[in-house]
């Protein structure tokens, strides 16, 4: 019986699952079980940050599972303190928390922002506003905080006093803050809601009503952070100034990993008990995620990932001449979308794509997305994108 067929007896029918069955990941390539090659430009949804079998990943994991697998968050685990110094000296954050995955980490930055002004004295300030299409996770509170309805049908009732407004709407915002609210909540780029960027007049009407009104912002760094957009955290590169911070995906290299950064004015209105995990930050992943953390830190690593995205965009302007179809090329960095007429359905491009070997995934709006590791080299951009190329010609010939 083959691994998909296994998968079918076995999984629930939560996903649609490619009709391949990798056995071996190494750099930017997978391997299948007939022995084909793939390029990745999946990378796990931007987990993989580093690629497969990333060498000092593997070690760290190694060295710690000769200490220990887990001991709870009763007892101090270094190599947790050692992450969390590392992010703290990279980025000027004062706390850190840990967790297991970015809907946890969003959920935690929820919990720390209402309890903050719970502590403050202003229990009243509950509301806390996103965007149309955001995506933030799939527990309930940052369910309700992911601007895409459809995704909460049928689950009854959401956690209330979450209100969307439209990506760049600087108005719509405006309207919606006041001095009773929580949170400004947003991705730095909103990859899963279509690879929309943040406008500079949003920046800075985000940055005047966290200063009017004393409200917070959450920047959700879980799929464009940990170095993906040439900078170590994406908000870097648009000047906002979060109290909060989540992080997952590529923190952990493969490993399932969150945290929460915290400024001391709000770590210092928290208490024990207040929030918690079992399994959160725990030592194996933490020591992954610092040897993830200190290759993406280095400079060398981040204008790669600035110098293979512009080679794509490029690439991508080249066949966008020759594509009617193609309608506009988004994203920063080594996040990259690819805006689609709704002629061409993405999932077919992504189909295509993958008989070219060559994988991709889609984000919403019929929009194609592309997540390489972030030490993807030239070559390997070249040949996905003569990949993509024959790709695109297959789709439109269909």
């Amino acid at each position: 019986m083959s691994f998909i067929e296994q998968d079918k007896n076995v999984i629930a029918p939560l996903y649609g699952k490619a009709d391949i069955e990798i056995v071996k990941g190494e750099g930017s390539y997978l391997y299948d079980s007939k022995g084909e090659k793939y390029l990745d430009f999946v990378a796990g949804i931007a987990v993989n940050a580093l690629g497969h079998q990333n060498k000092a990943i593997k070690e760290a994991v190694a060295r710690q599972m000769d200490c220990f697998n887990h001991i709870s968050n009763l007892y101090v685990n270094m190599p947790q303190v050692e992450l969390g110094r590392k992010l703290l000296e990279i980025t000027g954050f004062d706390k850190a928390f840990f967790c297991n995955s970015g809907t946890e980490a969003n959920e935690g930055a929820i919990k720390f922002a209402r309890k903050y002004f719970d502590r403050k004295g202003e229990p009243n300030r509950q509301k806390i506003i996103t965007f149309v299409n955001s995506f933030h996770g799939r527990t309930f509170a940052a369910l309700s905080a992911t601007g895409q309805p459809a995704l909460r049908q049928g689950f009854g009732n959401m956690p209330g006093d979450f209100v969307h407004v439209t990506w760049n709407d600087c108005a719509a915002l405006k309207a919606e803050v006041n001095k009773d609210t929580c949170a400004i909540m947003l991705e730095s780029l909103a990859a899963e809601g279509g690879v929309m960027t943040l406008s500079s007049e949003m920046v800075e009407t985000i940055n005047s009503l966290q200063k009017e009104f004393g409200v917070l912002v959450i920047v959700d760094e879980v799929q464009a952070g940990c170095g993906r957009l040439g900078t170590f955290l994406g908000f870097e590169k648009y000047g906002l100034k979060p109290d909060l911070v989540t992080l997952a995906k590529g923190i952990g290299g493969g490993l399932p990993l969150g945290g929460v950064l915290l400024r001391q004015y709000i770590a210092g209105q928290l208490k024990a008990g207040d929030h918690g995990t079992t399994f959160g930050g725990n030592p194996i992943a933490c020591a992954a995620g610092l040897a993830v953390v200190k290759q993406v830190s280095e400079p060398a690593l981040l204008k790669n990932v600035v110098e293979r995205g512009n080679q794509i965009r490029a690439a991508l302007s080249e066949l966008k001449k020759k594509h009617s179809f193609i309608k506009e090329i988004r994203g920063e960095g080594l996040i990259v979308g690819v805006a689609l007429d709704e002629s061409v359905p993405v999932g077919d491009v992504v189909a295509s794509a993958r008989a070219q070997k060559l994988m991709v995934l889609s984000a919403k709006g019929n929009v194609l997305r592309m997540l390489p590791c972030l030490n993807v080299s030239a070559a390997e951009v070249d040949e996905a994108m003569e990949k993509l190329s024959k790709a695109f010609m297959m789709t439109q010939g269909a």
